[in-house]
């Protein structure tokens, strides 16, 4: 280990002069992972889309093949990649993923209905129930007068687990909300496992409001996140590069989901973490660099912004890929032999390590030499009048002048050449 530090300690890699190249590559990479976004789409898991997930532990050892090819089939339907193995095969627990909001409430509503009529009468609903799934089920009944009192319409729907009436926002309508719909799918899912006996560990549903709030939510803390950043190293080291640690944040952000587009690898909560984390790591190596370089200005300050830059890169890189690789691995594991659940999440971040180092060294940095060079002409853009010296010609009114500097003029007046000498 000692031969390698030493190595890459004694390596003057010029990174800079390939930053050209570097920067085409990222662009390419960049753009490629937007236009996937919006056109392809990625897999949006249920905590976006809205729906159920349901795990189950089976008595016996049971096959995913088999889990898969009965809930395939009819009645439910579903997909292959709504079945994913939890834990070891040992455990027998499966998570069913079904990104259907309203899954398991056609017999509950069929159910309300009823008894409400058995009750009531067929001339007691004024309209046809209003149903919502929202992490559960809601019903609005809206019913011919005279009103009735909460108690009563709630003996009506006696043997519904967790049922609960309120009044509603007009005369004449009820909600009736029921908690969870555990009982309703558990008989779906034994229906089409046949003779095979399970519990069910957890039910998590969904609706697809919550989802769209929790969508729009996770991409404005991205979002928010990137600002901050921005004040921080603007605040910390200088404008200049600032810029740069953005561009590359949102560089690697942008592949790793463009990657996970492409394979069509579920999008949830998790993954807007793993985003969040991989922000927080690639700048993490972005600062030890832009501190350093911040160090050698002030160190060596004949040398170019040039070779200032391609110095820190090479000082601090036995520590940027020591930490790449001890991070990388640990990723690893967790891809290999973590299971299904944290997989995706150990996929990102490790992808953006990756990328994260790789846009530390060949973005963020070498966008400092950009910035130099836009300066002037931010400067000359954002420049006031009050800044522009006055033309040569321009009369002053002298009167606005203090007593010294019309001494002043006045000494330049008579040394100026072709004045007569006193």
């Amino acid at each position: 280990m000692e031969f390698l530090k030493n190595y890459f300690d004694a390596l003057e890699i010029d990174f800079v002069s390939k930053r050209y190249i570097a920067g085409t590559l990222s662009v390419i990479m960049v753009l490629s992972a937007w236009v996937l976004f919006v056109v392809v789409q990625p897999n949006w898991g249920i905590d976006f889309t809205g729906g159920t997930e349901i795990q189950v532990q089976f008595d016996d050892t049971v096959e995913i093949k088999d889990v898969r090819d009965a809930l395939t089939s009819p009645p439910l339907n579903l997909t292959n990649d709504s079945v994913q193995q939890v834990g070891s095969t040992y455990e027998n627990k499966f998570a069913i993923r079904i990104q259907d909001p309203t899954f398991g409430m056609e017999e509950l509503v069929v159910e309300v209905e009823e008894k409400l009529v058995d009750r009531f009468g067929d001339d007691w609903l004024s309209q046809k129930i209003r149903v919502s799934a929202e992490v559960g089920a809601r019903f609005t009944v809206d019913y011919n007068e005279p009103e009735l009192a909460l108690h009563e319409i709630e003996a009506a729907l006696d043997g519904i687990d967790g049922v609960k009436a309120q009044s509603g926002k007009e005369i004449a309508q009820v909600v009736i909300t029921v908690p969870g719909l555990s009982g309703k799918i558990k008989d779906r899912i034994e229906e089409a496992m046949g003779e095979r006996t399970f519990k069910v560990d957890s039910i998590d549903a969904v609706g697809p409001k919550v989802g769209g709030d929790l969508r729009r939510q996770g991409f404005i803390s991205i979002a928010a996140t990137l600002g901050l950043v921005l004040l921080y190293v603007a605040f910390r080291f200088d404008v200049g590069f600032a810029p740069g640690a953005i561009i590359a944040l949102i560089h690697d952000v942008s592949i790793v989901v463009g990657i996970f587009v492409v394979a069509q690898l579920e999008f949830n909560l998790p993954m807007i973490g793993a985003l969040l984390t991989i922000v927080g790591y690639s700048l993490n190596d972005t600062i030890v660099i832009y501190d350093r370089i911040r160090e050698n200005k002030d160190r060596y300050t004949r040398k170019d912004l040039k070779g200032l830059i391609n110095v820190s890169i090479n000082e601090t890189l036995t520590r940027t890929i020591a930490t790449s690789v001890t991070t990388l691995l640990a990723m690893a594991m967790f891809i290999f032999i973590g299971g299904p659940v944290i997989r995706n999440f150990a996929l990102a971040m490790f992808l953006g390590i990756i990328f994260g180092t790789y846009s530390t060294v060949f973005v963020a940095s070498p966008t400092i030499l950009l910035m130099e060079d836009v300066k002037p002409y931010l400067d000359k853009l954002l420049a006031t009048p009050l800044d522009e010296p006055a033309a040569p010609d321009e009369e002053v009114d002298e009167s606005d002048l203090s007593e010294s500097e019309k001494r002043r003029r006045a000494r330049a007046d008579a040394d100026a050449p072709g004045n007569p000498a006193e």
